[in-house]
Formats: structure tokens, C-alpha cells, sequence
């Protein structure tokens, strides 16, 4: 048994050495479409973390009335800090709003040249109890302080986190359609690849059964080199996509903390790297047996 394992491993190999352009471009294909998959598994993996930190961090921001007095500003942040839903509260004047809008514009301050007057209002950053940070638990917080007198505006993202929680939907089914669409156009190429070489060995096979061999002893070495093939293709993914990460994602790192809050991207750990593999290798297995159950010559 070990001798013939031993032979169909050897044959397999053998076999794509002697057809190794037909193999590369086949190990490029898997690469490519794994690549793309990996790709939105990625971004969907990341947003998800970022949508996770970014309500972890929600706060409700409330913007005074110009030209109310100190004593109604108090006032207002007492009446805040009363409600349950409050963790903390804390009071931004005008000016230190102004620097630390400043602060964030290192670099592009002549945005704020030419200013001769603050426009930025006093506020007010409310951080809410772990318990209340769901967007129901935000809008029914802000329902009870929207009408208060000294309040000009209350901002809390909205908007801004319906649409993304729209979008980050819409990215994942179109990441589970595409994904779909290429991993059909995979087993299709790996199936042809398969055709091609029982139609170069369609002489050694006929030896092969002439002497006794079966169906399944035969079907073996092309099913070990769908597998190889699989496990190439997705190992070249993973390390193109590691790469770029790396390379290019260390550019962007301030920007992504400036716009997101957060300066990292998060890659496959070795839980999903090893499932990303054996997906690989399960695809080109589905492959290769795709390809030889519609054979005539490899039929039982």
C-alpha cells in the first residue's frame, strides 16, 4: 500500500513537472481567483472589526446655542449627566475645539488661514454606558435630550453608521457571489487542465489497465496533482496578499488612524491562513474528480 501511494505521489509530480507551462498557468488561475476572494474576505473582516471599535467608541457630541451663558452650559451638563444611559460627559470649549481641529490638519493648515473669527461652537462629548451602545440604544438617549433649550445641534453618526451598516451588507453578498462566480471558473479550468493530461497518458493508461490496474489506482496521481495545484495557487495568494498588505498598507497607516481611528489592518491569522489552504487544495480536488468522472476512458 505504502509503495503505492509512494508511485502515485512520484507520477503526480513527475507529471507536472513534464507539463509545467500548462500547470503554472493553472496554479495562476487559483492564485488569481484566491487572491480576489482573500481580498473581500479581508475587507469584510476589517470593516467588521472597525464597525465594531468605531460603536465601542460612539459618542454622542451636543453642540451649544452661540452665546449662552457659563452658568446655562453647567446647567446643561448636570441635566446630561443625570440620565442612567451616561458614562461620562465631557465640556469642549470654543478655543480648544479650534486646536484640536488644528492638531488634526497638520500639514493642510492653510485650510485655516484667513480665519478671523472661532466658528466652532462649546460642546459637549457624551460617552454612553457598554449596555446602551447600540444604535437603538443611542436614539432613544438622544430622544430624551434633543429638546433642551440651550442645545443648537446633537451629532452621533446617524446617518453616517446606517449607510455603512448598508454597505458592509451589500459588500459581503457581493463578495459571496463573486467569490461563487470565480471558484466555478476555477474548477472549470482545473478540470480542462486534468482532460488535457489523461489525454497525454491516454496510452500509459490503456498499458496501465491491460495489467491489472484499477479505475481508482489510476484516477489517484491526477487527483494528487488537482490538490497540488490547489495548494500552489493558494499559497501564492496568501503571499502576494501579504506582501501588498505590508508594503502598502505601511504607507497609509496614518491615514487610515486620521479617517477610521484606527491604524490597523488586520490579516489572516493561522486559523483562516489554514483554511484558505485547505480550500485550495479541496478545490482542486473537486476538480480533478469533476474531470474524471466524465471521462470515458476512467469510467467503472
Amino acid at each position: 500500500m505504502l509503495n503505492k501511494i509512494l508511485y502515485c505521489f512520484r507520477t503526480a509530480l513527475k507529471s507536472l513537472r513534464k507539463n509545467i507551462l500548462l500547470n503554472l498557468i493553472t496554479s495562476t488561475t487559483i492564485a488569481i481567483t484566491f487572491i480576489i476572494f482573500v481580498s473581500f474576505l479581508l475587507i469584510v473582516m476589517n470593516l467588521s472589526i472597525f464597525k465594531r471599535n468605531w460603536v465601542d467608541q460612539l459618542q454622542v457630541i451636543l453642540y451649544f446655542k452661540d452665546n449662552i451663558t457659563a452658568a446655562a452650559m453647567d446647567k446643561t451638563k448636570e441635566y446630561v449627566a443625570g440620565h442612567e444611559e451616561v458614562d461620562s460627559v465631557k465640556f469642549v470649549s470654543r478655543d480648544k475645539a479650534l486646536n484640536m481641529l488644528r492638531n488634526s490638519l497638520k500639514g493642510q493648515d492653510g485650510i485655516l488661514e484667513g480665519l478671523t473669527e472661532n466658528p466652532l461652537p462649546s460642546s459637549l462629548e457624551i460617552k454612553l454606558k457598554k449596555a446602551y451602545l447600540t444604535l437603538e440604544g443611542v436614539e432613544q438617549f438622544v430622544k430624551k435630550i434633543e429638546k433642551n433649550e440651550y442645545l443648537e445641534d446633537i451629532e452621533y453618526g446617524q446617518k453616517w453608521l446606517e449607510r455603512f451598516i448598508a454597505f458592509f451588507e451589500i459588500l459581503k453578498i457581493t463578495g459571496f457571489v463573486v467569490g461563487g462566480f470565480l471558484f466555478l471558473f476555477t474548477l472549470f479550468i482545473i478540470s480542462n487542465t486534468i482532460k488535457l493530461m489523461v489525454y497525454n497518458r491516454r496510452d500509459e493508461i490503456e498499458i496501465m489497465k491491460l495489467v491489472g490496474a484499477t479505475n481508482r489506482f489510476i484516477k489517484l496521481p491526477f487527483c494528487i496533482e488537482g490538490v497540488i495545484q490547489g495548494l500552489i495557487g493558494a499559497s501564492l495568494a496568501l503571499l502576494f496578499l501579504f506582501l501588498s498588505v505590508n508594503l502598502v498598507m505601511g504607507r497609509f497607516i496614518s491615514s487610515l488612524h486620521f479617517y477610521f481611528g484606527t491604524g490597523n489592518f488586520v490579516f489572516l491569522d493561522s486559523n483562516l491562513t489554514v483554511f484558505v489552504l485547505l480550500l485550495g487544495a479541496v478545490l482542486g480536488l473537486a476538480g480533478s474528480l469533476l474531470s474524471l468522472n466524465s471521462l470515458e476512458e476512467l469510467q467503472s
